[in-house]
């Protein structure tokens, strides 16, 4: 078993030890000094693994059946007018599995997945395994980006938000009552504080949250910035054992959909080798939300591409990459996006917030106009061709000892005025 590494926060355990000492009922954990810290190991994938997460609006389900080849995937809060999932065969291509005509999906068996349930217009969803209800040992500090909404409606506003947040979770000893805590980060709303109720049925587990926080406040559909969950939202997160973290707060009732999802990971226990990270293969999807009519500029439609990152070589601490020509993963990835990931952050593990992004800008929108205060810039690589160089953070982890990359920025090349841009990444 390759192990994994998690954060503990003493600080926190000792205020753990005196809840615990009040008599509460759903006081956290306190583990004896010789514990170990963290989740409990991930159960072996089997041949059938059902995961569940969000599309920012909206939670969804995925089954993936590796022994039929066959998936099965729902939409759970805005259920299609049939409400019957969607289902089919697959096959396995270069890493993706190529679902019917359109869709992909990028599966770490057994503990997470990322889909794009339709064609390269459809968002992507990101979603976890969490089979049942299980108790955290001390406490863990969870990372992530706020998934993109869409349509877009800051296009051509000065200062997109680059956003991401983090929490620090805890459970009582039957993983029942969650407790969250320290919430921070540039797109939280609500108190920093909150609670959530495991259960459990069919082999699928739910923390349902409650209180006013929000943990991504730009809801969608236009991006809106919601200081609390709206009358009927529904909150919901799920947490893998290895890890990985996913989370969605919509409001079922709501027509146009509103609401917004969270994509990450346990904060590592220790600082990440950053040249290691970026010396590694990735596959993963970008995404670019569709954006608004702006200064008689026509809108960018929606775009998630399959992505793959190392498959050419790479110059210094950078990751080359680029999206697969055609929407077809049998061809060879381009090489035309260059991510630098910078320092890593002193106090949050795994958290990088100077990351720069470069791709090429042959209409030269980068040069034209980046907003006011932005800090993205133009420029002529190697080879001759304009590029823009544009700002990014990146949450990661080492989950079953391989890296996760959850990528968000704003491209200023996509189009004069920019387009929100993320990545989700997993080795190879």
């Amino acid at each position: 078993m390759i192990s994994r590494r998690w954060v503990f926060i003493p600080a926190l355990a000792a205020s753990a030890m005196l809840a615990a000492c009040s008599g509460s009922k759903n006081s956290s954990v306190v583990p004896p000094p010789s514990a170990p810290i963290g989740l409990p190991a991930p159960p072996a994938a089997g041949p059938v693994n059902t995961y569940a997460g969000g599309q920012s609006p909206g939670a969804w389900t995925i089954t993936l059946d590796n022994t039929k080849n066959t998936f099965s995937y729902q939409p759970t809060t805005y259920p299609a007018s049939s409400a019957s999932p969607t289902s089919g065969s697959f096959t396995v291509v270069n890493g993706f599995s190529r679902l019917g005509g359109f869709g992909y999906a990028l599966e770490v068996p057994g503990i997470a997945v990322i889909l794009r349930p339709g064609d390269a217009t459809t968002p992507p969803v990101f979603a976890v395994s969490q089979t049942e209800c299980y108790a955290i040992t001390g406490r863990l500090r969870f990372q992530y980006i706020g998934m993109q909404t869409g349509p877009d409606g800051a296009v051509g506003s000065a200062g997109p938000t680059l956003g991401y947040g983090s929490v620090v979770a805890s459970t009582d000893s039957a993983g029942k009552a969650w407790q969250f805590l320290d919430m921070q980060g540039n797109i939280v709303s609500g108190p920093a504080s909150f609670t959530g109720a495991c259960s459990s049925a069919n082999s699928t587990a739910v923390i349902a949250l409650s209180g006013q926080t929000v943990l991504n406040d730009l809801w969608g559909p236009n991006e809106s910035i919601q200081s609390g969950p709206n009358a009927g939202s529904q909150s919901n997160l799920w947490v893998g054992p290895s890890g990985f973290f996913a989370a969605d707060q919509s409001g079922p009732a709501q027509d146009p959909p509103a609401g917004a999802s969270v994509a990450g990971v346990a904060e590592p226990a220790s600082a990440l080798n950053t040249s290691d990270m970026e010396s590694h293969h990735y596959l993963g999807f970008l995404y670019e939300p569709a954006t608004v009519p702006y200064g008689g500029v026509i809108p960018s439609p929606a775009v998630t591409s399959p992505i793959a990152f190392g498959q050419s070589p790479s110059s210094g601490s950078t990751m080359t990459g680029g999206i697969f020509p055609n929407d077809d993963v049998t061809e060879t990835p381009n090489s035309d996006i260059i991510v630098n990931l910078g320092k890593q952050d002193a106090t949050l593990n795994g958290l990088y917030t100077a990351v720069s992004i470069t791709v090429l800008d042959p209409a030269q929108n980068c040069a034209n106009y980046t907003g006011s205060g932005e800090k993205a810039t133009s420029g002529i690589n190697d080879q001759g061709y304009f590029t823009c160089t544009f700002a990014g953070v990146v949450v990661a982890g080492n989950p079953e000892g391989k890296y996760a990359l959850f990528l968000t920025s704003y491209n200023w090349a996509v189009q004069l005025g920019g387009a929100p841009m993320q990545m989700y990444l997993f080795q190879e």
